[in-house]
């Protein structure tokens, strides 16, 4: 029996390998999928805060290196699973600001609906890329990685801490060991060579490549080059050459007619008189073709600031050496050749009684001072005119302030991201920056920039793009002031509505007052027409002059006049209804609302008591300075009358009211204690009504300013406003409230913060607020969804710089002026980049931060003219 019981138990059957395998690859999915990704997140209420150089480098430095060299993460934002970024991309765009973005808003698709965060940047001086090399890398460093020449401390005394000892030792020499390197001749403006994808370098188009051979030797010879130049349309061009040999020979002394008409002979320092070039058939070509067959293969070209006389000869040479750069003086400077050569060569140059530089003379002064710096040594140089050419001795020189002296340095982050093996490239056109010639590939158009990228996109752990069309196209035109002055009338007028008619006694503090309740106004001019007033209102936001159009147009006022609200009618507002819908779509409004027209901050207190079957109700409205303990207020005396008598009622704090026998009692209050000390205030109540057997009683009594004494002082017990607390409970019925922007405390003089953005969770909440009239504290509060950006504090300011200011003295004018032509220049513009933009970010591998960085500017007038930074973690 139990064997027939055991063989008929049914036994569990076994998967087959398919089906195992089958569940493995979902198992691996299922880990795979749950792996957390790495993200990137800023708190709502510190969307307003505008980031710097030095914010975005923590950023950067902690994205690549965090794991590597344990690095803080950055301070303003938060980096989610560090560890899992796998490279970081950098995009500039050169010359645009936040202003062009908003301006231009709906031309970048791409940028406003791929990144997720966007913060204002506070523009630098210099150049950001090199800003973001060069920056330090301060974090936890193992001595052993550090690079070489960084791991000995520099020997004590003065010689070693001048300018020519540091650059070139205390050795003597070759030639060859004193040819500027690739890096510095870039860093000096020199022409040079392009890569092995590009013939030319940008800014080098057209110009000709000596026949100059691979390397050099020290027995290589040298010849002394000088050039004079005059003035044309296209800057300096070239009037006069001389080359001399290493025996101080002169091989080719030529005078060049320039192709273009000259503004200016310059004849003070060339020499050069409209005489000199009538006869003169020579070209630029000519003389190129001379020099090539001049000069050897292993030459080696000196001259005193030589990249000016390669330029005006647009002619290419790889092996130079700049007398300039051999007797260097700190910070950048350079000797004159005239003071060179009267302290070095005891010689004579440049005399004043001469008419212009003699370009053979100068050019062999070149040639000897070189001659005599190589045969002499740098220490000997320096030993001999410290005094006489610097001006200090020796033991005057103290190492710089930014060499570490002990301990470990601090490594710039170009040389620690080489140190830990992180591939880097720069990709742009030509540009100073602290990087190694390797690591950099120009390119002349946004278009090759783009190519480049694509190219070795998966070998990069970092990599800096910058795209300069729009620069470029600023540069060309020189309309770069011209053109934000455009923009700032633009964005001034998307704020603004026009209103009226109005009483002919009204002031533009009525009008103000009446505006006020839309958003706060930052400006209004009345426009007097020959019977009617009309008024122009200028707000700090947009919703402001939405809301108006909402709850003003149509609406009457106390006079009996009916008013009408619209927006300025001009040719940028045609498509600003589609703007306004796509702001409300922006990913950072998303389930944000604007509320305004709200109260000081004040609670209200409803206390109800039945009294004989009668209904008492007592409202009191009481402003309670915050952090104040032991305040004391007397209620003044109210009349209450109780059949026919009118006995008198003083309360002190709080209002219960007491009914005895159909009699009021003398009633009292207790007003709650706060949190601070020596502070004493007196209110009157606001309005109490009840009734009583009938009889009406009313005491009005309406709160005054509190006046508070604390330590000899008198403050002000006007609040600023609601606190992000009180609004969060208010606006909480609604839903949850995951933050609030209130307008900054100094955000207009003495303005209390009447308006705020809310952020909630869901956006049945912001249909809940939306579709309800509500009342805060007894008052009336208009909503609508939220147009600016949490990164915003006002449209106007963000334009509105010295340049904008000039152009607020006569909108009319400036409208006038404007019409289409800027649009229609600029528009493609913003609508390529964008492309360009949207195509490199689909390019990048997942789990690559990117950043795109609108740089800003500081203006001439010394104005910040702010960026705007776009951050997100692709996944």
């Amino acid at each position: 029996m139990e064997t027939s019981l055991v063989g008929c138990v049914k036994r569990k059957r076994e998967p087959s390998p398919t089906q195992k395998s089958r569940k493995r690859v979902k198992e691996t999915e299922g880990s795979l999928s749950s792996s957390p990704s790495p993200g990137l997140s800023v708190p709502f209420h510190r969307f307003q805060e505008p980031v710097t150089l030095k914010d975005l480098t923590e950023l950067l430095q902690y994205a690549v290196l965090g794991n590597t060299m344990g690095l803080n993460p950055p301070s303003w934002c938060r980096l989610h699973h560090q560890k899992r970024v796998s490279g970081v991309s950098v995009v500039v765009l050169d010359g645009l600001s936040q202003a062009h973005f908003y301006r231009h808003y709906l031309h970048f698709r791409h940028l406003r609906t791929n990144y997720t965060c966007r913060r204002s940047y506070t523009p630098s001086l210099g150049n950001v890329t090199s800003g973001i090399f060069s920056s330090e890398v301060v974090g936890t460093q193992n001595p052993s990685v550090i690079p070489e020449g960084q791991q000995s401390a520099h020997p004590e005394g003065g010689l070693q801490w001048h300018p020519v000892i540091r650059q070139f030792g205390l050795e003597t020499r070759g030639l060859t060991g004193y040819l500027l390197s690739p890096e510095e001749m870039i860093k000096n403006h020199f022409p040079v060579h392009g890569d092995r994808h590009t013939h030319s370098m940008p800014g080098t188009e057209g110009f000709v490549s000596t026949d100059s051979s691979t390397s050099v030797t020290d027995c290589s010879p040298l010849y002394g080059l000088d050039c004079e130049m005059c003035l044309t349309k296209n800057g300096n061009e070239l009037t006069r050459v001389s080359l001399v040999d290493c025996k101080g020979s002169c091989v080719l002394d030529e005078l060049v007619k320039p192709p273009n008409p000259i503004f200016h002979y310059l004849t003070k320092f060339s020499g050069i008189t409209p005489a000199m070039l009538k006869p003169v058939t020579t070209t630029l070509r000519d003389v190129q073709l001379k020099l090539k067959k001049v000069l050897p293969q292993d030459a080696v070209l000196v001259g005193h600031s030589l990249e000016n006389d390669l330029r005006a000869l647009k002619l290419i040479h790889c092996h130079v050496i700049d007398t300039s750069l051999l007797y260097r003086k700190e910070f950048g400077q350079r000797f004159k050749l005239k003071v060179l050569a009267h302290i070095v060569l005891k010689k004579e140059i440049q005399m004043e009684d001469r008419l212009g530089h003699d370009p053979t003379e100068d050019a062999l002064a070149s040639l000897e001072l070189a001659q005599y710096f190589i045969r002499t040594g740098p220490r000997k140089v320096v030993e001999l005119f410290c005094e006489e050419l610097w001006g200090k001795s020796l033991a005057m020189y103290q190492p710089p302030v930014s060499t570490p002296t002990h301990g470990s340095p601090n490594l710039r982050f170009d040389e620690a991201l080489k140190t830990y093996g992180k591939s880097v490239v720069f990709i742009g056109k030509r540009s100073d920056i602290t990087l190694a010639l390797s690591n950099q590939q120009w390119q002349s158009s946004d278009r090759e920039v783009l190519s480049s990228f694509r190219r070795g996109l998966t070998s990069r752990s970092f990599s800096v793009v910058q795209f300069s069309s729009f620069s470029d196209h600023l540069k060309s035109t020189d309309s770069s002031e011209q053109h934000y002055k455009q923009m700032s009338v633009r964005l001034r007028e998307m704020c603004m509505v026009f209103a009226g008619p109005l009483p002919s006694d009204y002031t533009e503090k009525h009008v103000k007052r009446l505006f006020n309740r839309c958003g706060l106004v930052r400006t209004v001019r009345l426009l007097s027409a020959d019977q009617r007033v009309h008024a122009e209102v200028e707000f700090e936001l947009l919703e402001g002059a939405v809301l108006a159009l909402e709850t003003l147009d149509g609406a009457q006022l106390h006079t009996g006049h009916i008013i009408k609200v619209q927006r300025p009618v001009k040719e940028s507002m045609l498509d600003f209804e589609v703007y306004l819908s796509s702001l409300q779509e922006d990913l950072l409004n998303a389930n944000v609302i604007y509320a305004t027209g709200l109260k000081a901050n004040g609670k209200t207190t409803c206390h109800t008591t039945q009294v004989n079957g009668t209904l008492l109700e007592t409202e009191a409205n009481t402003t309670i300075k915050s952090n104040v303990i032991g305040l004391n207020a007397n209620v003044a005396e109210f009349p209450a009358k109780v059949n026919g008598s009118q006995p008198h009622a003083q309360a002190n704090h709080s209002v219960p009211f007491a009914k005895g026998n159909g009699t009021l009692q003398t009633t009292q209050a207790k007003l709650a204690e706060a949190n601070s000390t020596g502070l004493h205030g007196k209110a009157k109540f606001a309005k109490l009504s009840s009734e009583v057997n009938g009889t009406v009683l009313r005491a009005k009594a309406m709160l005054a300013k509190i006046s508070a004494e604390a330590n000899g002082a008198k403050p002000s017990a006007n609040s600023a406003g609601p606190s992000e607390q009180d609004l969060c409970e208010a606006f909480g019925h609604y839903g949850t409230v995951k933050g609030v922007i209130l307008p900054p405390k100094h955000c207009g003089q003495r303005k209390r913060r009447r308006h705020a953005f809310i952020k909630y969770d869901h956006p049945g909440a912001v249909e809940a607020v939306l579709t309800s009239p509500m009342e805060l504290w007894d008052m009336k509060v208009s909503t609508c969804r939220a147009l600016t950006p949490p990164h915003l504090r006002s449209w106007v300011t963000m334009a509105t710089t010295r340049l904008g200011r000039d152009y607020e003295e006569t909108p009319d004018t400036s409208s006038r002026e404007i019409g289409g032509e800027e649009q229609v220049e600029v528009a493609p513009l913003m609508r390529r980049l964008d492309r360009r933009v949207g195509k490199l970010f689909r390019a990048l591998p997942d789990n690559t931060l990117s950043l795109v960085l609108l740089p800003g500017y500081i203006s001439s007038h010394g104005d910040n003219v702010p960026g705007l930074c776009f951050l997100h973690v692709k996944r």
